[in-house]
């Protein structure tokens, strides 16, 4: 079986056509998002539709419960990410905010795959030291063993680690680097972000997996920054959250 995985969208249109324009061209049988199609960018609705009529099968982010209401944004302190949360809320279709409280935290599939938001103990955590890495390796491997490779989102920062190392930190950051899986091993996967980049790279990124040759390949592709950031700009959003795309940052 083969899976696109795509994660932390976030309402940068621009981006999400480069990455789907890839992943039609890839042809895989299944398309998962980690969650956070929306916030931080100007088209959450545009991007919500591309996403759905691409056929994604998805769980929920923070910023979907920031925007349904699930989650308090009295935890978010700077006023340039509430402005976009509410930007997204006022925006978003009824039918869309249904289908976002709908959506799960996590989803399991039968070939060995855990995909979540922030990392599998909670939905909001950043696997962002190598602490937190080996804590939810062995998490997996005592609450969920049958798990391969957990694919989580929220970093926006491409990532490959096992219980023992980090097997990839993408200094190079090339459009693609695969990389053959050992079967014996328990992964978590990064795949980047689509439309909010942190790597020091702009360009968009997500994920290729083949669970039958477990193969796994890290994809970017460069796309109209100036475009989003124009939308963005319009839009009335504040100049550090525009000015970060064209750095990855």
């Amino acid at each position: 079986m083969k899976y696109a995985i795509l994660g932390d969208v976030h309402g940068n249109l621009e981006a999400l056509e480069a990455v789907l324009a890839q992943v039609r061209a890839a042809k895989p049988d299944r398309i998962v998002h980690l969650g956070d199609i929306v916030g931080y960018g100007a088209s959450p609705v545009e991007c919500w539709d591309l996403v759905r009529d691409a056929g994604a099968r998805g769980i929920v982010g923070n910023h979907e419960r920031y925007v349904t209401g699930v989650t308090s944004m009295a935890s978010v302190s700077r006023d340039d990410k509430r402005f976009t949360i509410d930007y997204s809320a006022k925006r978003m279709k009824p039918a869309q905010l249904e289908e976002m409280k709908r959506m799960p935290l996590q989803i399991a599939t039968e070939d060995g795959l855990l995909f979540v938001h922030g990392s599998p103990r909670n939905e909001d955590e950043y696997l962002l030291t190598w602490e937190a890495v080996q804590e939810s390796v062995l998490f997996l491997r005592m609450t969920m063993p049958e798990v391969h490779v957990c694919f989580f989102g929220h970093t926006h920062i491409p990532a490959l680690a096992t219980a023992t190392a980090v097997e990839s930190k993408f200094e190079e950051k090339p459009d693609v680097q695969v990389i053959q899986l050992a079967d014996s091993k328990t992964y978590l996967v990064n795949p980047g972000s689509v439309g909010q980049p942190r790597d020091r790279c702009a360009k968009a990124a997500w994920a290729l997996y083949d669970s039958g040759e477990d193969v796994l390949e890290f994809r970017r592709v460069a796309y109209d920054v100036g475009g989003a950031q124009n939308r963005m700009r319009d839009a009335g959003f504040a100049d550090p959250l525009v000015d970060r795309l064209a750095h990855g940052r």
